[in-house]
């Protein structure tokens, strides 16, 4: 790690950190490191648990302007596998400096305020940016199980042992619990599909001549998300598999919002056979409106072949027309108002 470069421009951002809803961790320390050697901690939580990507913990300092992290040092505890796993690791600074200094065209003011540290199953770590509206995903990394005596973790501590504090954790917590029950750990490569990229734009292909598209709002496994509507959907890049996207057009005065949720298995198990091994080929996302506004085709499309996702049972999608429902998949079974999350 360069510990030589002292005049790193500064940008205001906070340190967050993330696991995912059934899978909760919490932090014996972790630091973002600096390249001349400083560093700025990660807040603990006992239990960090939500939607993949999504920072909690964020302390606001007196002074929250700093450079780039050139790596990451990290221990922590992930409560359903009663595991400790070690990192440290440099970061991409370069990257990570080019997108601090972005400014959003829209409100002038930087794109990126958080930095997250997302700590999956089987010691899976992701370090994310973000801001309003949007999240990048910088770095996809693995750490190492270890060992920490349980008194240097928890010290004067009221549980005998890492494992009673876990189930208590555990148990205390229904949906985990309920989860670890039914469904125990994850498939081990889970959160490894998750983070795939590959080499797709999302067209939206209108046959109605008039039809004008108005904005989008892209969601993906790997806990990234553009809702800003720089059209940068429409560029071929490597990106990972959509969750869910929300699709706004028009035809003449009808305003037009469609959401589409994407079937994990199915999506993972199309982009694996569609794309192969060759994961930079360039293809298409495509999602096909009709004429009328009431038929739609989802599919991937490269120069050589298609790939349809069915909307019969692999894909959700509901459509209002000037806020009233015109439309829903025949697999649609969100509960009522759902499409607002």
């Amino acid at each position: 790690m360069n510990t030589e470069n002292k005049k790193d421009k500064k940008y205001e951002w906070h340190a967050n950190g993330n696991a995912p809803s059934f899978y909760p961790t919490t932090i014996f320390f972790g630091d973002f490191i600096f390249a001349d050697g400083k560093k700025l901690y990660i807040p603990k939580v006992t239990q960090f648990a939500g939607e993949w990507g999504i920072g909690d913990g964020t302390h606001v300092l007196n002074n929250n302007f700093f450079p780039a992290p050139a790596g990451i040092d990290i221990i922590w505890f992930s409560f359903v596998e009663k595991q400790f796993y070690s990192l440290q690791a440099e970061l991409p600074k370069d990257k990570i400096d080019s997108l601090l200094s972005e400014i959003n065209e829209t409100t002038k003011e930087k794109k990126y305020g958080y930095i997250i540290a997302g700590m999956a199953p089987y010691g899976g770590l992701a370090v994310w940016l973000s801001g309003y509206g949007i999240k990048t995903e910088v770095a996809w990394l693995q750490a190492e199980p270890t060992y920490v005596e349980f008194e240097d973790f928890e010290p004067n501590t009221r549980f005998g042992n890492i494992d009673e504090y876990a189930e208590t954790y555990i148990k205390g917590d229904e949906e985990v619990y309920e989860n670890l029950q039914k469904n125990g750990l994850p498939d081990r490569m889970l959160y490894e599909r998750y983070m795939q990229k590959f080499n797709y734009c999302i067209t939206p292909k209108f046959e109605n001549e008039d039809a004008v598209f108005n904005g989008i709002d892209i969601f993906y496994y790997s806990g990234e998300l553009d809702r800003t509507n720089s059209g940068e959907h429409v560029n071929n890049t490597m990106r990972a598999k959509p969750k869910k996207i929300i699709l706004e057009w028009s035809t003449g005065t009808d305003k037009y919002g469609g959401y589409i949720w994407t079937d994990e298995n199915k999506i993972i198990e199309t982009f694996a056979n569609f794309f192969g091994d060759d994961t930079q080929k360039t293809s298409s996302f495509v999602i096909e409106i009709g004429e009328a506004n009431d038929k739609f085709k989802i599919y991937l499309q490269d120069d050589n072949s298609t790939a349809e996702i069915s909307l019969e049972d692999n894909i959700q999608m509901i459509v209002f027309k000037n806020r009233l429902e015109c439309y829903r998949s025949p697999s649609y079974n969100k509960p009522p108002g759902s499409w607002r999350f």
